[in-house]
């Protein structure tokens, strides 16, 4: 923690080379973010993109350097939630047709977490896709953690429900 303060504070004063490094460290993370949230690798690319160039813009704006990685996934999350209210959203051309049922299943449960309402997927993901806990979400969202966690459990709800047919069966 330390050391990742450390280079957040010499990229504030200016250093490319730390901010690289930073960057590097969470080129992972909001690249996994990015994937739950859009389907096109050409909006992720863009998103990501985006994202670097508005943080290392702005990174001098940051008032505590502890908070970096949660500064950062709030620039990422911006910019996805414009590429998503920007596009009708579905290109057969992008589609990759499954292999097998895991594939199948995989892309259902993608296709319901992309069609949720943002209030609950953007939670979801990060809670269960990029490992954050309900206090980071918090803090991200700026929303307290009470409304973090219901918002989790309804959109658990909202997945499960939309999962499991009304027959019994499941997607």
């Amino acid at each position: 923690m330390a050391n990742y303060v450390f280079l957040v504070k010499k990229a504030q004063k200016g250093n490319q080379e730390a901010f690289i490094q930073l960057i590097q460290e969470y080129e992972k993370v909001l690249y996994n973010m990015g994937r739950r949230f859009l389907k096109n690798e050409q909006d992720i690319a863009d998103v990501l993109q985006e994202t670097v160039i508005i943080a290392y813009q702005k990174i001098d704006q940051l008032k505590n350097p502890k908070y970096f990685n949660t500064w950062l996934c709030r620039i990422m999350i911006n910019q996805c939630k414009k590429i998503v209210s920007a596009e009708a959203y579905f290109d057969i051309e992008d589609y990759q047709f499954p292999v097998n049922n895991q594939e199948v299943e995989h892309l259902a449960m993608n296709d319901l977490l992309v069609g949720l309402n943002p209030i609950y997927r953007i939670p979801l993901v990060l809670y269960y896709y990029n490992g954050f806990t309900v206090k980071e979400i918090s803090e991200i969202l700026n929303e307290p953690s009470g409304t973090i966690k219901s918002r989790l459990a309804r959109g658990r709800r909202l997945l499960q429900k939309e999962y499991i047919e009304p027959e019994g069966g499941v997607v």
